[in-house]
This record gives C-alpha cells, structure tokens and sequence, in this order.
C-alpha cells in the first residue's frame, strides 16, 4: 500500500498541482497584460447546468413489479437457488488465505487486504441470505411480502432535500477580479508561480533520486 500511494498517488498529485498551477500563473499573466479579453474569455466560459434538469427523469418513482403467479414464481425460485448456491460456495468453497496466495498476496503482511476480502465476503453471504428470505416470502407468505413492501417502499425526492437556492448562480470571486483585474492577476500569478515553484523542485528530486 506505501509503495502504491508514493510510486503512483503522489507523483500523480505533485504532476496535477504542477500543471495546475501553470495554468493559473497563465491565466494570472493574462489578467494583467490582457484584462478585457481575459475577462471577456470568462465571461463566454461561465455555463450554468441544471442539476434539477440534469436528474429530472431520475426523480419520477418507477415500479418495476412481476405481476402474473408464474413470473413471481420464476423469480423466487432464481432468489433461492442463486442464493443458496452462492452461501454454499462462499462459506465452504472460497479460502482466503488461498486465494491470496494464487494472488501473489501475503494476507500476514498485508492484513487490510485480509480484512477488506473477509468483509466483502460476508457482505455477499448476508445478501445472499436476504434473497434466499425473499424467495420464502415470495412462496410461502405473499400476503406477508405486500405488507413488507407497503413499509419499505419509500420514495425521496433529492429536490426536497436540496432547497432551489442551490440553484442560483453566484459569482463572488469573478465580481472581486472584474473590480481590479491587474490586481487579481499579480496575485493568482504569484500565488500560482510558488505553487508551481515547488512541484517542480520535487519532480527534480523523484527523477534525480
């Protein structure tokens, strides 16, 4: 896992910063000795999507129902036979510690990997015996069924938890950079030129090391 986060994540980070960083003292460049066009160039770039537009047809309530006897029969017989297969195989077939070493994994060195297959396993079991519930539900006590799913079926609409001013657009930074663009300009380039500063000296010292 170390040797993941520093050969990958951080040179992917310190690269991204870098670049990042580039492209701000440009535009910090571009913000003095260009205002009117830089300011005009973000102006045509502003673009406001709608989330409410966006996930519209997700908020409509769907229900996806096997109506006729025969289908929900069908239906519950792959719940008891998928599920039943699949706790069988997971508590009497699957062994970690082998599969870790067809792998090329040493579960003793590296325990979070251990942890995280143990959880997913169970995982799997517990849905598995929740389908094989469900498959009984189905066969034996429907009646039971309807009055399960007549409390647990709830529907909640995002566009009641997220009010309408998320909506809105606001420009607080763009107003302050319009007021004094040069101004705004010599501190996003300087602040952009330090930023840069730095990751390029630690990208010389990952490839000189």
């Amino acid at each position: 896992m170390m040797g993941l986060i520093e050969r990958v994540i951080v040179p992917s980070l310190v690269i991204f910063l870098f670049l990042g960083g580039s492209a701000s003292a440009l535009l910090g460049f571009a913000l003095v000795f260009r205002p009117e066009k830089t300011l005009a160039f973000m102006r045509s770039m502003n673009r406001w999507v709608s989330t409410r537009r966006a996930l519209k047809q997700a908020e409509i309530p769907r229900t996806v129902e096997v109506q006729s006897r025969k289908g929900r029969v069908w239906l519950a017989l792959f719940l008891l036979l998928g599920g039943l297969f699949a706790i069988y195989y997971l508590l009497l077939r699957v062994e970690l510690p082998s599969a870790a070493l067809v792998l090329g994994v040493d579960l003793k060195r590296w325990l979070v990997i251990g942890v995280a297959m143990q959880t997913v396993r169970w995982f799997l079991i517990v849905g598995s015996m929740l389908a094989v519930a469900i498959a009984a539900l189905i066969l034996f006590f429907p009646q039971l069924l309807v009055a399960v799913e007549s409390h647990l079926n709830k529907w909640y609409s995002t566009r009641h938890v997220v009010p309408p001013a998320g909506e809105t657009m606001r420009f607080p930074l763009e107003i302050l950079v319009e007021a004094s663009p040069r101004g705004a300009g010599w501190i996003i380039a300087a602040a952009s030129l330090l930023i840069t500063a730095a990751m390029a000296v630690l990208l010389a010292a990952r490839i000189t090391s």
